[in-house]
């Protein structure tokens, strides 16, 4: 069910690490995306630590699907920017990734606001899955795209 939902295990198999030694420098156009989409990374991460911070807090239902629900609302706004970024060519495949995260974090909210209003265990369980799977691929996405926003080694002159 998980894997429908926008998540899975393919992600891992694109940013399974660090990007490559020889990947090229994004163009000034990429460079752009780059800050946008890094920027919207530490939005949607500062959410899912506020939403992290209410379920340590709160005990009862109402109040935490009440939380996911914000969650889930603001996620509305991160994923609307992003949907509007135009990534270069080079970055697409960062983009769908960063994309499938905030879509699957957007899911897996509206499972848990269900599931807390109405006693849902499942709905709890699955939007709890789906919710860390999809800060696992957002991390992935934004420790591939970070190294671009680092200026290039300066090459010192021997002689």
């Amino acid at each position: 069910m998980l894997s429908r939902m926008g998540t899975g295990k393919g992600w891992r198999r694109v940013f399974g690490g660090a990007p490559q030694a020889e990947a090229e420098p994004p163009t000034a156009e990429g460079g752009d995306y780059v800050i946008v989409a890094l920027e919207l990374l530490r939005r949607y991460e500062d959410l899912h630590q506020e939403w992290l911070e209410q379920l340590d807090e709160q005990r009862r239902h109402e109040r935490l699907a009440n939380a996911a629900a914000v969650y889930h609302w603001y996620l509305s706004g991160v994923r609307d920017r992003l949907q509007n970024l135009q990534p270069a060519p080079s970055l697409s495949i960062w983009h769908e990734g960063l994309v499938g995260a905030v879509e699957a974090a957007f899911r897996a909210t509206q499972l848990l606001s269900s599931g807390y209003r109405f006693h849902n265990v499942r709905r709890i369980c699955d939007g709890g899955v789906l919710l860390e799977e999809a800060q696992a691929q957002a991390r992935a996405v934004r420790d591939a795209l970070a190294p671009f926003t680092q200026p290039p080694p300066v090459e010192v002159a021997t002689g």
